[in-house]
């Protein structure tokens, strides 16, 4: 019988989700997963406690709904669930290297295309996820993008440059960038333009690519295009979704019955330094995966969920925690959904 986490993984490669929890009550701890379309959103799985009128009612909101919700007598938390957050580089040289090491530690999942073997070759021994060495046009028309894909263009020549900026200009996509020096740019630029391109998207390029904190090296012109990326994407993201591996060991967690507490911030409330939808895992050996901001607030969590896991309960549990009191500073509070898994 597929499970919450299991519809999560199945469908969110078909675009924008939303995941609906039940904070309080009989019914907390209860899941619903929603398709996001143009014309509002459509059920795709219910957990048995869901409420079917609360999922009704759902049903009727328009896209574009997060946050704590009354419905149908029902507290409910919604959650935008995007398909992840990915990034393409063409091209695997110096530069492309180092970005791609700092990618994967910032959880994207790195696709790069490089025609050059050899080239492709470090880009695996980087960490790439995904290595196409087959030529840029031809592996670019099978990459479809999305909103939550991420284009950098860091070819060897110019006129590998062009060809793959042409294929990522006709499709979706969150952030697009060049590498290049600004009169080259300029010059593409015009080019595009002239081609017949998009206006608005050739006027959002990225290029040349990264903030300008004066880097030299490839690895500070790496660091200023990660930071870059970084700012788009935050800016463009509804929701935060599941860190890298945690939806599938979560669904691998619901069909053997491992265990474990999954932590999810509900609600939030002045400077708490993670925003609703950030997600902590805590196996049944007390290890973790992921972070819901570190310090004293990530400790009460970890032993209330500790505590859930010792005493084998399987009732979810809202945990607020005050970070206004005594020595914290930090002038925010937060509301924690733990439900067993």
């Amino acid at each position: 019988m597929t499970g919450f986490f299991d519809a999560v993984l199945s469908a969110k490669a078909d675009g924008p989700l939303l995941a609906a929890w039940i904070t309080e009550g009989n019914a907390a701890g209860a899941k619903a997963l929603f398709s996001v379309k143009e014309g509002g959103l459509s059920g795709i799985f219910r957990e048995e406690a869901f409420p079917v009128e609360t999922a009704g009612e759902i049903c009727q909101l328009p896209s574009g709904q997060e946050g704590i919700r009354e419905m149908a007598g029902e507290r409910v938390f919604l959650e935008p669930v995007s398909g992840g957050r990915k990034l393409v580089i063409c091209g695997a040289g110096h530069v492309a290297l180092c970005l791609i090491r700092l990618a994967v530690m910032l959880g994207y999942d790195t696709t790069v295309i490089e025609d050059r073997e050899e080239f492709a070759g470090r880009a695996r021994e980087a960490g790439a996820q995904h290595v196409a060495c087959r030529p840029f046009g031809e592996t670019l028309d099978g990459i479809a993008g999305d909103s939550g894909t991420a284009f950098v263009i860091m070819t060897r020549e110019h006129v590998h440059d062009v060809e793959c900026l042409r294929k990522i200009l006709r499709k979706p996509y969150a952030y697009a960038g060049m590498m290049g020096s600004r009169s080259r740019t300029e010059q593409i630029r015009r080019q595009m333009l002239e081609e017949g391109a998009d206006t608005g998207k050739v006027r959002d390029l990225h290029m040349p690519i990264g903030l300008p904190i004066g880097s030299r090296t490839p690895e500070e012109i790496a660091v200023s295009v990660a930071a870059e990326l970084i700012a788009v994407m935050n800016a463009a993201d509804a929701g935060e979704g599941f860190p890298p591996g945690m939806a599938e060991e979560l669904a691998a967690a619901e069909k053997a019955g491992t265990g474990g507490v999954l932590a999810v911030i509900a609600e939030k409330n002045g400077e708490a330094p993670r925003r609703p939808g950030t997600k902590m895992l805590v196996r049944a050996d007390g290890s973790i995966l992921g972070t819901v901001g570190g310090g004293y607030a990530e400790a009460q969590i970890l032993n209330a969920a500790k505590e859930m896991i010792r005493e084998g309960s399987r009732e979810s549990r809202l945990v607020r925690i005050s970070m206004i009191k005594g020595t914290m500073y930090c002038g925010g509070e937060i509301a924690v959904l733990l439900t067993a898994v």
